[in-house]
């Protein structure tokens, strides 16, 4: 990961994000019963899991924000965040998608 653009706050949140990890792994190997450790280290995999999907959709809303307010073409776009043109796009189609999903989890919760 580089951290050339990031902010402290940034930083800060991942180093915690990174040992919350780590004390996660070292309470599932402290587990005496590998039932229960199984059980933990399944849980551990299955939260990692919901978090990149979660920062997945959110790194795309953040290019269809630079997209959007700068107004620029999807060729603009991947070369300012260095990805392909086909992959920009998919970035604005994941963006759109997730937008429409927080609109009708919102729907559903009115």
């Amino acid at each position: 990961m580089t951290e050339e653009g990031v902010s402290e706050a940034v930083k800060t949140a991942l180093a915690d994000l990174g040992r919350a990890f780590e004390a996660a792994v070292v309470a599932i190997d402290a587990e005496p019963d590998p039932n229960r450790a199984y059980g933990g280290a399944t849980e551990l995999v299955e939260t990692l899991r919901r978090l990149i999907e979660a920062s997945g959709d959110h790194r795309a809303l953040t290019a269809a924000r630079i997209f959007e307010q700068e107004r620029m073409s999807l060729a603009d776009l991947a070369g300012r965040i260095g990805v392909s043109k086909a992959r920009a796009a998919q970035l604005i189609k994941t963006a759109k998608d997730a937008t429409d999903q927080r609109g009708t989890a919102t729907k559903e919760t009115q």
